[in-house]
């Protein structure tokens, strides 16, 4: 399925929107970082600003490799291909007619990495049917950019959340615990 919407031909989705590569919240996670105090918000406000703080140096480390990832994908335009952006098996449905991807509101126009790193193994490569079916050679690069991307944003996104008033509800404990997985993840 995901070879077939990376060889749809242009015309089919010229009205797509084109990946901007945006973090956001990442003026947030910037400045927490560099040592912003925020007014408190809630329970999270200052231990969410101190853990990130305390982890100011692989972060910085993170969105630098991210910013030079997405150099290397802004110096390949003629790659983007229609993507789906979540081609995992929660947007998977089997239909009368055969399986379908479902749940289009993250399709842009953008490397084809942006689909396949929820395919690749570990060490980055994607099963050989992909490259035959549509004559694209994944770049390990990339799919690492989509794989960290993942990580940034949802770090800038979780730790945003604290920055906003917010109580101990069970969402806020469980993106607690996340956003500290995902800095810990940071300094690995």
């Amino acid at each position: 399925m995901v070879a077939r919407v990376h060889t749809a031909p242009r015309e089919a989705w010229q009205e797509a929107l084109d990946e901007d590569f945006s973090v956001p919240f990442r003026d947030l996670l910037e400045a927490a970082r560099g040592g912003w105090e925020p007014a408190e918000r809630g329970p999270y406000t200052a231990a969410a600003a101190r853990l990130l703080r305390e982890h100011a140096g692989p972060l910085k480390r993170w969105l630098d490799r991210y910013d030079d990832l997405v150099a290397v994908a802004r110096a390949r335009p003629e790659r983007n291909v229609l993507t789906h952006g979540e081609p995992h098996p929660g947007n998977v449905m089997h239909t009368a007619d055969g399986w379908r991807l479902i749940d289009w509101d993250t399709a842009l126009a953008a490397p084809p990495e942006r689909d396949l790193w929820h395919l690749a193994s570990d060490d980055g490569t994607v099963p050989g049917a992909y490259p035959a079916a549509t004559g694209i050679t994944p770049l390990p690069e990339l799919i690492e950019l989509y794989r960290l991307g993942w990580d940034v944003k949802d770090t800038a996104i979780d730790a945003a959340r604290f920055f906003r008033p917010h109580a101990d509800t069970v969402d806020d404990v469980k993106t607690w615990k996340l956003l500290n997985m995902l800095v810990n993840r940071a300094d690995g």
